[in-house]
């Protein structure tokens, strides 16, 4: 299997696109910044507010469940797939390139920095 660069990726990916594609409805908005209920742990009251997205800083935080990341973290999290299928199937999905790393390089290990 040829690596994804994943830092590649989430440079692309913006997190509108992610929380369009999980029919996500903000019970509040103000600027850039979202709130509504939590795709992750699913919560079920649409006037829930517990999850936060900053939509220009491509970053969210449920204050909640603890969850949060960036856009790739938040598919991953609601989709439950390993990184690898969670990236290609996003990128199915936005119809984005599979950004790949070079022949010989392997994907780094080491945790992205937070939002």
């Amino acid at each position: 299997m040829p690596g994804i660069d994943y830092s590649a990726l989430r440079r692309r990916l913006r997190l509108a696109q992610v929380l369009e594609l999980l029919d996500f409805v903000p019970a509040t908005r103000r600027g850039p910044q979202v709130r509504g209920p939590c795709p992750v742990h699913g919560s079920h009251t649409p006037r829930s507010r517990s999850f936060a997205a900053h939509l220009e800083w491509h970053c969210w935080h449920c204050f909640r469940c603890g969850a949060g990341g960036n856009a790739l973290d938040l598919w991953v999290a609601v989709t439950r797939l390993p990184m690898y299928v969670a990236a290609l199937d996003l990128c199915r999905r936005l119809h984005l390139d599979v950004p790949r790393l070079p022949a010989g390089r392997r994907p780094s290990s080491r945790s992205p920095p937070r939002c």
